[in-house]
């Protein structure tokens, strides 16, 4: 209410009109895409799926679509339209990641959308009114001790099953004198295990007390997010003891996306209403105008993350550019 436009019907158009950054920079990022797709050179360079970077640039377009329909009536039932494509363009990031140097192994389109799929139910599930907590928590809980397992078995083995050969090779890599590459894949996954483990515990106690799943979203991106960039830095850490190079313009992607990544979280948990709350416990945390006397902290958050996804987005695409030449026999395989 305090920072509210009333305008063509819409309570509060500038939270709806924020999210033109989502779509405007997805745009951009698939024209960046297509006017700089070279091709491959035969038998050099990483093999390149491009529909993947096509499908992160749609997926941020949608987010923009999807949240500004959430913000023209929000409320909790309609809340998972400000979420879907959060979760799918997560998912992307790491996919599209990954198989930069495990094109033949990685997930392909329906087990990829499966789990999406599977993961936006979950979400629908977390806001149904009168659905008991502690059900939805061991339903959450089974759904991601499944995916660990598999995902963990698959990114150590390189096996798309749990079979008795993949279990005996991931004991006896874990208990062997192995090479540095395996040591921290195998740190990497354990520590990344870890962490989404304790999350996913922390919020189902939580859940289960308050009997309540609604911070679903916010805990599966929370996953996404952590699992992404522990890969990320998995693979820049390989990638330079390696031998190859990162020139200096790549280190200052980093640099502005954890700047613009920190900053939209910051303004993301100055909260300005809650959908979770009683309308008269929500109007308390309206706060005034903060951007041009037009935009609150909410729109900034939406202005933020946007630049943070394309900033993202475009380091996972130019991270290899230096090995476009290479001979691809003789590019790591990590």
């Amino acid at each position: 209410f305090k920072c509210a436009d009333h305008r063509l019907g819409i309570f509060a158009f500038n939270n709806v009109i924020s999210n033109i950054g989502y779509v405007t920079l997805g745009i951009l990022f698939i024209l960046l895409i297509r006017y700089n797709d070279r091709g491959e050179t035969p038998n050099r360079g990483l093999h390149t799926d491009m529909s993947l970077y096509y499908a992160m640039g749609l997926s941020l377009v949608f987010e923009g679509i999807f949240s500004a329909l959430y913000h023209v009536c929000p409320s909790r039932l309609n809340f998972q339209f400000d979420t879907t494509f959060m979760i799918i363009g997560s998912g992307l990031l790491f996919i599209t990641l990954y198989q930069k140097r495990h094109s033949t192994i990685t997930a392909g389109a329906f087990q990829a959308f499966t789990l999406f799929g599977v993961l936006v139910f979950l979400d629908v599930l977390s806001l149904l009114p009168g659905f008991p907590g502690w059900l939805f928590w061991t339903i959450v809980s089974g759904v991601y001790a499944y995916v660990s397992v598999v995902g963990s078995v698959h990114l150590y083995t390189g096996s798309s099953k749990i079979t008795g050969a993949s279990i005996r090779r991931l004991v006896r890599h874990t208990f062997s004198s192995r090479p540095f590459q395996s040591v921290s894949r195998f740190y990497s996954l354990l520590a990344a295990n870890i962490m989404t483990w304790i999350l996913i515990i922390l919020s189902a106690i939580d859940g289960s007390i308050t009997g309540s799943g609604r911070n679903f979203s916010t805990v599966v991106l929370g996953v996404m997010v952590l699992n992404f960039f522990i890969y990320l830095f998995y693979y820049t850490a390989m990638k330079y003891r390696n031998g190859e190079h990162i020139v200096w313009w790549k280190w200052l992607l980093f640099v502005t996306m954890f700047v613009s990544w920190g900053t939209s979280l910051y303004f993301f948990e100055i909260a300005v209403t809650n959908k979770f709350l009683t309308f008269q416990q929500s109007e308390a945390l309206n706060k005034p105008c903060a951007l041009f006397h037009y935009f609150d902290y909410h729109d900034i958050w939406h202005f933020l993350s946007a630049f943070g996804l394309l900033n993202l987005m475009f380091l996972v695409y130019v991270l290899d550019t230096d090995v476009r030449n290479t001979p691809r026999s003789e590019i790591a395989v990590f």
